[in-house]
């Protein structure tokens, strides 16, 4: 049998006991309560900065750019940092994903905000509103539906990254994952992935439900207290912090480090552009085969059971899969990246599908055109401010797993990061960081230049 099939063959089939599902439950329970934790304070924190930032209001500009310095940190190296900090278990895991987040969200609500319609945006500001009712009585209900859409994403993506963050002491499911890979134990391996594809269809279903009763949303706030308060952090270890961050300053390169720098930011943009590249070519038919409101439900609904299939693993688990079945190397990392995130932007086009004004497509349908005619000149041509928007901020994301892949063996500057980390070199550690930091600032650069220059902002207009 060909070695590529033979590795494969070792992930089947899932192991399957009782006595091990029962002792999944409260790895499982952990996960999900650390980033219920988490992403309550994302989204409180998120919402309002977003707000400022689409209003211009004094400071808004200045709070975004702070919260993203910590989504331009991988997170598994924020999770290094906490466990530092906070010691092991889920309370550095759930700092780690809050901080993360909070930039993550507060970032794309933002650029969310600012797609609303121009039109009923300036007729409010006409009637002398101030930035606050532009803001709750104008961008919040014209993009309600979107924020809600990509809110539900990134709580998904943040289940996800607790396995991420559990991979260096951050607990839950991740620690139990990384365990299996670390034993060669491929059959629960894919116990653990199934168990994660489960936990995100649930997920699915809860956001088809908040978007049909959204006062559901009035439940959120007492379960995330509740997990701040039984996963959030007990521990605090400031003199060992202090110490260990006094260690990586001043950040430092050696001159053979300085010569391969180059060269390692090409292939970590190059992994990420691939995947990008892979992830947007695909996701444009799979989201309109999968949007309720074009697609016929036997079409959609399997279309989105593979979408859920594909953003369920993690791209650190897609990548650890592919290096055991077809080798190390940047292929194998770009495929990672493309294969989840095909998964999320085929989701996210289908809803940003789902969401446009229905006038319009109800005008055109009127005349006699065919459902593919509404798609192409109605339903596209509405959804591509938001549809845009995801596509450059994915690009940005990747950026940052093009590192997290690098550490499991893709190439790049994370395999550099990773094995400074490694021999506690924290000094390199912490250039190749800053490294990292100044590319994805220069591709969220890039992606505010592109914004303007389309004019997919109501401010831009």
């Amino acid at each position: 049998m060909d070695p590529f099939w033979t590795q494969l063959a070792a992930f089947f089939p899932p192991y399957v006991s009782a006595h091990y599902l029962l002792a999944l439950i409260g790895p499982v329970a952990e996960s999900l309560g650390m980033t219920v934790g988490a992403m309550f304070v994302a989204y409180l924190v998120s919402l309002p900065v977003g707000l400022a930032m689409a209003t211009e209001a004094p400071g808004g500009r200045a709070a975004q750019r702070f919260l993203a310095g910590f989504r331009a940190i991988p997170d598994l190296t924020l999770a290094i940092f906490c466990v530092v900090l906070f010691g092991l278990g889920s309370g550095a895991g759930m700092l780690a994903l809050a901080l993360y987040y909070m930039g993550a969200v507060a970032k794309m609500f933002g650029d969310l905000l600012r797609t609303a319609p121009a039109a009923p945006v300036a007729a409010l500001r006409a009637t002398g509103a101030n930035r606050a009712q532009i803001a709750l009585f104008g961008l919040l209900p014209l993009k309600s539906a979107d924020l809600l859409t990509y809110g539900s994403y990134e709580f998904e993506s943040a289940v996800r990254a607790s396995v991420i963050v559990g991979a260096v002491g951050g607990g839950g499911l991740g620690s139990e994952l990384v365990g299996t890979l670390a034993g060669l134990d491929y059959q629960r391996t894919t116990t653990l992935i199934i168990i994660l594809i489960l936990i995100v269809s649930g997920i699915d279903r809860l956001t088809v439900a908040l978007r049909r009763w959204p006062r559901l949303l009035w439940l959120f706030p007492p379960i995330g207290i509740a997990a701040l308060y039984f996963y959030g952090p007990h521990f605090l270890a400031l003199g060992h912090a202090a110490r260990t961050f006094a260690g990586m300053f001043p950040p430092t390169l050696s001159a053979r480090e300085w010569h391969r720098l180059p060269a390692l930011i090409g292939e970590t943009v190059g992994i990420a552009a691939a995947g990008t590249a892979f992830a947007v070519v695909f996701a444009l038919p799979l989201g309109l085969a999968s949007a309720r409101n074009i697609a016929p439900g036997w079409v959609a609904v399997p279309v989105r059971r593979l979408l859920e299939t594909l953003r369920s693993i993690p791209e650190v688990v897609w990548g650890l899969v592919l290096i055991v079945v077809a080798g190390v190397g940047p292929t194998a990392g770009a495929l990672a990246l493309g294969l989840h995130s095909l998964g999320c932007l085929g989701r996210l086009y289908a809803e940003s599908f789902e969401n446009v004004p229905r006038a319009p497509v109800v005008a055109l349908a009127a005349t006699g055109a065919g459902p593919i005619s509404v798609a192409g000149f109605a339903t596209f041509p509405l959804a591509l401010g938001p549809i845009a928007a995801h596509s450059l901020f994915r690009f940005e994301w990747n950026l940052r797993m093009a590192t997290v892949v690098g550490l499991i063996g893709a190439g790049g500057i994370g395999q550099a990061l990773y094995d400074a980390q490694q021999l506690m070199f924290y000094r390199p550690m912490m250039a190749y960081l800053l490294v990292t930091v100044a590319i994805v600032a220069a591709a969220d650069f890039l992606n505010e230049r592109t914004r303007a220059y389309f004019g997919w902002s109501y401010l831009a207009r």
